[in-house]
């Protein structure tokens, strides 16, 4: 009795599905709604889908990024698809047209991963040019063994056959002739034995050799022309030549011809890629300060940071907050700023450039930066010299034949070798004022003692003829009294020559005389 219950329900829900699919297109709601209600009081699991009719036909181009996990490549290719076409369907298309088994096809289509339910259409592809992501997986990581294909591939053959016998013994009712005249049944149809699939006969030569390379992983026999294993995705043994009499088949061309196209296409890609990233760093070379695309949070004051309100650093992309930034710049005491990017591990060594930190000061913040820039300069320099002209920001590097530096911004002549500025007085004349001035001014005292000090510590000596203080900036041992004109020999502190001048060494320091230096630390003083 029980059964009977049941197997009226079923026909009521049939009826009541057929009726709320002819509702539902019919566009009558009230119908639709009374066949739900009823459907739902049977509580029986119901299917409801769009039918194809519903959607357009026409077939639109589907762009495919294909990814080999044993390759670990990368590959584009484009396939002519339409929308209400199922996952399941659209791998059963690339076994066909590409050979892989639809168990190591893994789709992904808008950052979600597609079942083999779901339409194109669910998954937003509707136009030309639409993208979608293939993973190919191993055949190990799929557990696909090539029994088990073989064995899928007779299955598939069987079905094919049931279905053909039952469409030819199906006979509609009257229409049979008469047990007499009435053909002997029919045998049934032999099934075809199972074809291996390592020996095709388009495989074998004449020589009954196989032709083609057997797969190091699955031992799947393939064909010659074939890159990777089809089974598996194995790489072609590296040994392995294709032989010089093989004529590849209509599928291989077919197969090497979409390689071929889709290897073009990718060269395309990546041009267009290539070019695309070109602008893209042409049109970011614009800007001085780069700002942060994406949210997020400032390392130093551990702030949120929206979307180009922080600034990326060029040389080491970290990120932070502008107000971060600029307190690192203005509270800098070396003439680079550095990046101030710092965790447990790690400290960013990277500098910032000179346009990022225009970019983040105001006009007065950057002068003073600039200022102590050069004052961090001036104190690093060897030959620097500061103007002495109170007040005076004015300084230069000297090199070793000058002895004096105008000053570009308070127009004073320093004299190097005095280390003093002394207008309408030659050396010689301002050492004996600053000697008779010293007894009394503080200020001409505390440069004499400079002087006498450079002379004590060996920096500076006296002239040997007309006794003036003269000093070796830098260079070789050779100098010359800008007084008496006098060539000195620095490292002997005497005349370079005898009383004759120049190249008489009766006298002097005798300098490479019979090939012997005057000292053992000379430093070519001739």
């Amino acid at each position: 009795m029980a059964t009977s219950e049941v197997s009226d329900s079923l026909h009521e829900a049939e009826n009541l599905a057929v009726q709320l699919s002819q509702a539902i297109c019919c566009g009558d709601k009230d119908e639709a709604k009374r066949c739900a209600e009823k459907l739902a009081a049977l509580s029986f699991p119901v299917s409801i889908k769009v039918d194809k009719k519903a959607y357009p036909q026409d077939q639109i181009r589907l762009k495919v990024g294909v990814e080999d996990a044993e390759l670990d490549s990368y590959i584009p290719i484009t396939m002519m698809v339409t929308v209400d076409m199922t996952i399941s369907a659209l791998k059963i298309k690339v076994k066909n047209d590409f050979g892989f088994h639809p168990s190591l096809q893994v789709w992904v289509i808008g950052k979600r991963l597609a079942k083999d339910t779901d339409t194109l259409f669910s998954h937003g592809v509707s136009r030309d040019g639409d993208q979608a992501f293939l993973f190919i997986r191993s055949a190990k990581a799929a557990s696909l063994s090539r029994e088990q294909q073989i064995q899928e591939e007779r299955h598939q053959r069987l079905d094919d056959i049931l279905v053909t016998m039952e469409r030819i013994s199906l006979e509609p009712r009257g229409t049979s002739p008469p047990p007499a005249t009435r053909a002997k049944p029919r045998p049934p149809p032999l099934l075809p034995k199972p074809v291996r699939l390592p020996c095709k006969p388009e495989r074998i030569n004449s020589m009954n050799k196989i032709v083609g390379w057997t797969c190091p992983q699955c031992t799947f026999l393939n064909k010659p022309t074939r890159p990777g294993c089809e089974m598996c995705s194995s790489e072609r043994p590296a040994g392995y030549k294709v032989p010089a009499t093989y004529q590849p088949d209509e599928d291989e061309v077919l197969r090497m011809r979409y390689e071929q196209e889709a290897s073009l296409q990718y060269t395309r890609i990546l041009e267009e890629q290539r070019e695309r990233n070109y602008l893209n760093h042409l049109e970011t070379d614009t800007h001085n300060l780069i700002s942060n695309n994406n949210e997020l949070e400032c390392p130093i004051c551990f702030s949120p940071i929206e979307p180009g309100e922080g600034a990326m650093l060029r040389e080491c992309l970290h990120g932070f907050c502008r107000d971060c930034l600029k307190g690192t710049i203005v509270n800098n005491m070396d003439a680079e700023v550095k990046c101030p990017y710092m965790c447990d591990d790690y400290s960013c060594d990277y500098k910032l450039q000179d346009r990022e930190i225009v970019s983040l000061l105001s006009e007065d913040e950057y002068q003073k930066f600039l200022e102590l820039r050069l004052s961090i300069a001036e104190s690093r320099s060897e030959n620097s010299y500061h103007c002495k002209t109170p007040d005076c920001p004015g300084w230069c590097i000297y090199e070793d034949d000058v002895n004096e530096f105008e000053c570009q911004l308070c127009n004073e002549t320093n004299c190097l070798l005095c280390k003093a500025i002394h207008k309408d007085m030659n050396c010689q004349q301002y050492q004996d004022d600053l000697r008779i001035r010293a007894a009394n001014d503080i200020a001409a005292k505390q440069t004499a003692d400079a002087l006498q000090a450079l002379l004590d510590n060996g920096e500076a000596m006296y002239c040997p003829k007309c006794q003036v203080i003269v000093q070796k900036k830098d260079g070789c041992d050779w100098i010359c009294c800008l007084m008496c004109k006098t060539e000195i020999c620095w490292v002997t502190r005497q005349a370079r020559w005898g009383p004759g001048g120049s190249g008489d060494t009766s006298g002097g320091c005798r300098c490479r005389v019979n090939n012997q230096l005057c000292h053992p630390n000379c430093n070519n003083c001739h």
